[in-house]
């Protein structure tokens, strides 16, 4: 009987080696470099300024799902019209395309830049169009470490299997012991 124990607890061990080295894959922590840039460039130049700047050291660097605010500040002889963005994938917390003050929350891992648009005093608005923002891609890998779960999948099949196949052979043994 002793011997029917010592094998069960060997399988079940081993089983419980097998399940652990099938987990699944932890993610990395956000690396100095992993950051996301966030900035904004007047349209026309001459028509104002903006906070973060594109030109350095105004850019912002967050990680994803720091929130970050633009301003629009227009020159003499300017207002402030709009906001468009020509790449980048985000949310806005606070404000609209069309206020000086916007909050905006990056949602993708790429740099997101803003356009702040200008116009002369006088002159009407112009309608705008922002650039659309990209869909989230549908890819179904993790987004943070690129695995899927088949690994973990596959490794809890495994040990199942093994734990039904040692329960099988101790009844066998079992058996024979018995008899």
């Amino acid at each position: 009987m002793k011997k029917v124990l010592s094998l069960i607890f060997a399988l079940l061990l081993m089983v419980c080696t097998m399940a652990s080295v099938a987990a699944e894959i932890s993610p990395d922590p956000p690396k100095p470099g992993d950051e996301i840039i966030i900035d904004a460039i007047s349209v026309p130049g001459e028509g104002g300024g903006t906070t973060p700047d594109i030109n350095n050291p105004g850019k912002v660097q967050v990680n994803k799902g720091e929130t970050v605010t633009l301003t629009a500040t227009p020159a003499k002889g300017y207002k402030f019209s709009h906001w468009t963005f020509t790449f980048g994938e985000f949310e806005i917390v606070e404000g609209s395309l069309t206020t000086p003050v916007l909050v905006i929350r990056p949602t993708g891992s790429g740099n997101v830049r803003a356009e702040a648009h200008f116009v002369k005093e006088g002159e009407t608005v112009p309608p705008y169009s922002s650039t659309p923002v990209k869909p989230l891609p549908t890819d179904p890998t993790s987004p943070i470490t690129g695995a899927d779960n088949s690994t973990a999948v596959t490794g809890t099949v495994v040990a199942i299997v093994i734990t039904m196949m040692a329960i099988g052979a101790a009844v066998v043994l079992k058996k024979k012991l018995s008899a």
